[in-house]
C-alpha cells in the first residue's frame, strides 16, 4: 500500500476511535443521569465494544457455547483489548481494581457498565463477593481475570482463588473462558499489553496493523462444588483455559497473594494512571 494511502486510512482511523471515545463518554453520562433506568449499560457496552473492534478491525470469532444464567466467567487476561472482546460477545459485567474508578475516561465507562471495584489488602475480596452473590442469584454475569495482571499471551499466570468464593456462595457455575490474539503478517503480536506499556503508545501500534483476529472459546462450565473449594476451582479453570490455548495444564498450586506483589502492581497502576492523566 502506498505510504500516503496507508497514512490516511490510519488518519482516519484515529478520528473514528476519537469520535466513538467521545460517544462512549456521553452514553455513561446517559446511563448516569437517566431517572427512568429504562437503559440498559451492558447493552450499550456491548455495542460499544464491538463498534470499537471494528474500528481496530480485529475480528472476533467465538467457539464453544456460553453457559445460561447466573455464572463467574474467568478469563486469561492479555490485554486491556480483553475487556471488550468480552463484552462484545455478550453483556457482561466485570470486576476490576478500585484504581480503575477514577481513571480518566476508562473510570467513565467502567463505572457506567456497574463495574464491581475490589480495593487491595488482606480481607478486601470479602465486601466484593457480599455484592458479586445477589447479582449472580438473580442471573446476572460477571468477569473476573483470576491471573490479578496481564501476561504475554503465551503462558497463563497463577490464578488468584480467593473470588471463586462468589461462585461458591451463590451456587453459580464457573465458565472458563480461554482468550488468543493472532500475530500479524509479518509475526508481530501487538495485542499483549504488558511490563512498562502505557495505552497511547500500544492504541498507536495497534492502528498500525492492518488486522488481527481476537478468539474467544467458552470452555465447558464448572460446577461451583461446596465451601472451601475455591482453590478446587481456579486449578480447574486455569487447567482448562490451559488446554484450550494448547499450553500444558499447570500443576501448581493456585496463587496466593503476597504484600510483595500487591505492591509491584499497584506501582504499574498507579504508573498507567499518571500516562493517561
Amino acid at each position: 500500500m502506498p505510504p500516503r494511502l496507508n497514512w490516511a486510512r490510519r488518519s482516519l482511523r484515529v478520528l473514528q476511535l476519537l469520535i466513538h471515545t467521545v460517544c462512549g463518554v456521553l452514553l455513561a453520562g446517559a446511563v448516569k443521569l437517566d431517572p427512568t433506568a429504562r437503559l440498559d449499560p451492558t447493552r450499550l457496552g456491548q455495542w460499544w465494544a464491538q463498534r470499537l473492534l471494528t474500528i481496530l478491525n480485529i475480528r472476533l470469532t467465538c467457539h464453544g457455547q456460553a453457559a445460561e444464567g447466573g455464572r463467574v466467567i474467568v478469563a486469561n487476561h492479555v490485554s486491556w483489548l480483553d475487556i471488550f472482546v468480552l463484552l462484545a460477545a455478550e453483556p457482561t459485567r466485570f470486576v476490576a481494581k478500585s484504581e480503575i474508578r477514577d481513571w480518566p475516561i476508562a473510570g467513565a465507562l467502567a463505572n457506567a457498565l456497574g463495574t464491581f471495584y475490589i480495593r487491595r489488602g488482606k480481607g478486601a475480596s470479602a465486601p466484593l463477593v457480599e455484592r458479586l452473590v445477589p447479582h449472580l442469584q438473580s442471573g446476572g454475569v460477571v468477569v473476573i481475570f483470576p491471573e490479578g495482571t496481564t501476561s504475554d499471551g503465551r503462558q497463563v499466570l497463577p490464578f488468584h482463588p480467593r473470588l471463586f468464593a462468589a461462585a461458591v456462595e451463590s451456587g453459580a457455575v464457573v465458565q472458563p473462558v480461554a482468550l488468543h490474539y493472532g500475530a500479524t503478517a509479518d509475526g508481530q503480536h501487538p495485542a499483549p499489553f504488558v511490563g512498562d506499556d502505557d495505552l497511547l503508545s500500544h492504541l498507536r501500534r495497534l492502528l498500525a496493523v492492518p488486522s488481527l483476529t481476537a478468539a474467544l472459546h467458552y470452555c465447558p462450565p464448572l460446577p461451583p462444588g461446596s465451601p472451601g473449594v475455591r482453590e478446587d476451582l481456579a486449578r480447574s479453570a486455569q487447567q482448562s483455559i490451559e488446554r484450550t490455548l494448547g499450553l500444558t495444564p499447570s500443576t501448581r498450586r493456585p496463587r496466593r497473594i503476597s504484600k510483595w506483589s500487591d505492591a509491584s502492581e499497584t506501582q504499574v497502576v498507579r504508573r498507567q494512571a499518571q500516562r493517561l492523566a
